[in-house]
């Protein structure tokens, strides 16, 4: 091997397709170059009619005239005077037309008006002849673009083209002509050294159809940082095509960044109208391809180590090189070559199966169905074929809908239709899904044939829960078995969003799934086991659905947003159920699990979050739910769940306030919220939100019963709190004003059942409206303090002199290991003492700390206060 510093040099002249060679053109391209050529021809004749007898460097000027006897020089050799015939053929289109523009004085007014009304239009040939000439992808109206040019100028009285005229009737007579013609434009010098050995592209006939964006995508990564990047699709969707596109205009893009591009193909097969043929002397291996491409880059000769060789070249140069059709060698080898690529060198790989996590995947999809169609009709003109022309709508729809517009699949389709054979016959071929999916089958692991064989038997899309519950796989097995399979292309990932995430779930193609029917059905009995297993997962989904629906708000409720949640919502309760059992580590993992398989499923944090709050680790749980609410912000019950968390555990009751007037926004006819928002508002201190959030509550014909009575309770709370302490600021007319909205309140309640606390919390304020009734100097103040107080009394069915000698207060000290403790009177009498015993129920003195509410009764024992009969109100 010559090494660079002896001389490496870049000429792939040597293979290939050189710039105007002819062969292998097709007779779309050639039609562009007769018609082309004809209105040159006569535009030519036109200039030399209108610049008769003038010399030649007055109607080409100085800088044209040079170039165009340079030309000529080089073709014919020395000619002492060249004619203006002579060099017209070797002056560039574009100056043709503008130099019979220049002629317009010894012009008919006629000819001289058309020709500068239609310059536009001769302008729109300029890039087509530039594509036609330097053998590079055509346009799919290229063709179109160039006839109807040809033909308007034909067809117009104002301007003679007699070779336009011949050309089009040729056409008409014999299209196939142009197939003896060889493409040859004398202003396009042949040069002697390419950098490239690209080949023809197989869209030549048609024209390159649709996919721009894909283009751009393909030319923006391989300009980019990325040194690998994959086409990878079924077989036939395009990826060659779109690989050639791409290089042909980086190729000739004015900021060309390489010094060369080398096309090598390992494509061992060739799908004809009846047959799948074998291609004698295919590359059969990695190293067969790197030698294929160190002989394009360097010689015959020059290939002892084909890898070593195509580095070097790629280290001293920067190359593009494009491996094709790499799925049939794909090996260790490859791989290895693959990761030792020089900075500035580039690959790009077009393939079935991708490699990995080296390169920057582009997936190819079918074309859109326009552009389908577009392909269809124009290559049944294109061939002429009656069958397939002037056919409706709906049946060139139902063709592109069997064909999955798949670009191979419809070219294969007209070719089939050509040979004599019905449509209907050529679309229910099997031949075609053999040459796509053949060689991809064997790649597939038997993890990943067991999930295919779930899928083929319950179509439609799948997210992982499901394909690891069907398939009774663990996660790791089945995401290394998913992701093979979408690597070869027998599966498509689709995503969507759902609330603030992205849900992803699995389905298989429709190549991969009529190839497989065909040729790796499904048991009866494994169809029938996959069958019953689904359904038994289904029942069960069912029952977790519907316990969530009749309270979303029970933390053992989950929240199924569909049926592909079922698998992971039966994780999360095993887990939920290990929870309750203190066995933390367990349902953690079985969460995780849960978690890789659905992260999208924002129960797998929130059941999280429940563990780490078992575990008391609060910043855990914090975190959990943070994630849970980035998945579903909009869920009124994770709302409720978090909040509720914040204020219990974790400490910050003003912000689980604000999440639970959220959850109430989300699920505005919910009391269970909304009765918790009233008890964080009393708990805040909120006396007056708290009550006023209670009243509509107790006020609501749609309020349960059982919900007024623990709204009931947080409301007398609120109230004589607030009672309680205009009270002690001797704020007599503010306490009884409480008081008065209290036995309102009570009043209009009807079926209401009253506890205990909540009897004893009405006795309390009539005990604060006896004492407004003793200390208020106004007469009107202990008038309404009497009234309250009998109504309240006959509220709680007693008389009004009943329970008259209990007091209130909170606990200021206790001395627990002792068993006594002090009590202060909410009504700021003297402190009172009492001891264990006098707690009731027995055994509650254990219960009760420094602030916590009670109710008692108030005795004289030794000279000393004593409470007796103590009641605990509150904790």
């Amino acid at each position: 091997m010559t090494g660079y510093g002896g001389g490496l040099s870049l000429d792939l002249s040597h293979r290939g397709n050189r710039e105007g060679k002819n062969m292998g053109l097709s007779a779309t391209r050639l039609t562009c170059f007769a018609l082309l050529s004809a209105i040159e021809e006569d535009l030519r004749l036109r200039i030399e009619f209108a610049m008769y007898g003038i010399p030649v460097e007055d109607v080409l000027g100085e800088n044209r005239m040079a170039s165009a006897a340079q030309r000529f020089t080089r073709d014919q050799g020395g000619v002492s005077a060249p004619s203006l015939t002579d060099l017209l053929p070797y002056v560039e289109f574009a100056d043709s037309f503008e130099i019979l523009n220049s002629a317009g004085s010894n012009l008919e007014s006629r000819e001289r008006d058309f020709v500068r009304e239609n310059t536009a239009l001769l302008q729109k040939l300029i890039p087509v002849r530039n594509r036609v000439a330097h053998t590079r992808p055509l346009e799919f109206d290229d063709l179109p673009t160039v006839l109807d040019i040809v033909k308007h100028f034909s067809d117009s009285a104002d301007i003679d083209t007699p070779r336009c005229d011949q050309v089009l009737a040729e056409l008409d007579r014999d299209p196939s002509f142009v197939l003896g013609l060889e493409i040859r434009f004398l202003d396009v010098p042949t040069d002697s050294v390419t950098r490239h050995n690209l080949p023809i592209p197989d869209f030549d006939e048609t024209g390159f159809v649709g996919r721009k964006s894909t283009v751009r995508a393909l030319i923006k990564h391989v300009r980019g940082p990325y040194p690998v990047i994959s086409l990878v699709g079924d077989g036939g969707i395009g990826k060659t095509s779109l690989a050639l596109k791409a290089a042909y205009e980086i190729l000739d893009s004015p900021d060309n960044p390489f010094d060369a591009v080398v096309w090598t193909t390992a494509r061992n097969s060739l799908l004809t109208a009846g047959e799948i043929k074998k291609i004698q002397g295919a590359v059969k291996d990695s190293l067969g391809l790197l030698r294929a491409a160190a002989e394009e880059l360097g010689g015959k000769n020059a290939t002892e180590d084909p890898m070593a060789e195509v580095l070097e070249y790629m280290q001293h140069f920067k190359v593009l090189l494009i491996l094709d059709n790499l799925e049939t060698v794909l090996d260790a080898k490859l791989r290895e070559f693959l990761a030792e690529l020089p900075n500035g060198s580039k690959v790009i790989i077009t393939s079935r199966i991708g490699i990995g996590a080296m390169e920057m995947p582009i997936r190819v999809e079918p074309l859109e169905k326009g552009e389908a169609i577009n392909l269809l009709r124009s290559l049944a003109k294109i061939r002429n074929v009656p069958a397939l022309q002037g056919v409706s709508p709906a049946v060139i729809n139902g063709i592109i809908e069997k064909t999955s517009a798949h670009p191979l699949y419809i070219k294969w389709f007209v070719s089939v239709v050509q040979s004599g054979r019905r449509p209907e016959d050529a679309l229910s071929s099997g031949l075609l899904l053999d040459y796509c999916m053949s060689n991809v089958y064997g790649y597939i692991s038997e993890s990943g044939r067991l999930v295919l064989r779930s899928m083929q038997t319950l179509t439609g899309t799948h997210n992982q829960a499901e394909l690891a519950y069907l398939n009774d796989l663990d996660v790791k097995r089945l995401q290394s078995a998913i992701l093979e399979l979408i690597t070869t292309n027998f599966v498509l990932m689709r995503t969507a969003k759902s609330g603030n995430s992205v849900v992803t779930e699995y389905e298989l193609s429709e190549f991969a799934l009529s190839y497989l029917e065909k040729h790796h059905p499904v048991s009866e009995e494994e169809q029938h086991w996959l069958r019953e297993r689904n359904s038994t997962l289904f029942a069960y989904g069912e029952q977790i659905a519907l316990k969530s629906k009749r309270d979303r708000y029970d933390t053992n409720s989950l929240d199924v947003r569909d049926a592909k949640d079922f698998s992971v919502a039966a994780k999360l309760l095993e887990a939920l159920s290990l929870i309750y059992r203190g066995e933390l580590g367990i349902a953690l993992e079985i969460i995780q699990d849960a978690t890789e398989l659905a992260p999208d499923y924002h129960e797998c944090f929130r059941i999280e979050a429940m563990a780490r709050i078992a575990g008391h680790n609060f910043h855990g749980a914090n975190t959990a739910f943070e994630k849970a609410l980035g998945l579903n912000s909009d869920s009124s019950a994770l709302n409720w769940f978090y909040a509720r968390f914040l204020i219990n555990e974790f400490g910050q009751p003003q912000v689980g306030l604000t999440y639970l007037q959220r959850a109430a926004a989300l699920d505005p006819r919910s009391s269970t919220i909304r009765v918790e928002i009233a008890k964080t508002h009393q708990q805040l201190g909120h006396d007056e939100l708290a009550r006023d959030t209670c009243l509509s509550l107790l006020n609501s014909p749609e309020t349960a019963l059982e919900i007024k009575s623990r709204v009931l309770e947080i409301y007398v709370k609120s109230a004589m709190s607030t009672a309680s302490k205009l009270y002690g600021a001797s704020d007599y007319a503010g306490c009884l004003e409480i008081l008065e909205s209290l036995k309102d309140a009570l009043e209009s309640l009807q079926g209401v059942t009253a506890d205990d606390l909540v009897r004893d919390r009405v006795n309390y304020a009539r005990s604060l409206s006896r004492g407004v009734r003793l200390k208020a100097a106004d007469d009107y103040l202990g008038r309404a303090a009497i009234a309250i107080n009998i109504s309240l009394a006959r509220w709680l069915g007693v008389s009004s002199a009943e329970g008259a000698d209990r007091s209130y207060g909170i606990v200021k000290n206790i001395q627990s290991e002792r068993g006594f403790g002090f009590v202060k009177p909410a009504d700021g009498g003297p402190d009172a003492f009492f001891h264990a015993t006098d707690v009731r129920p027995a055994g509650e003195f254990a219960q009760l700390r420094v602030g916590s509410e009670i109710s008692y009764k108030m005795i004289i024992k030794s000279g000393k206060s004593r409470a007796v009969e103590v009641w605990i109100v509150e904790r």
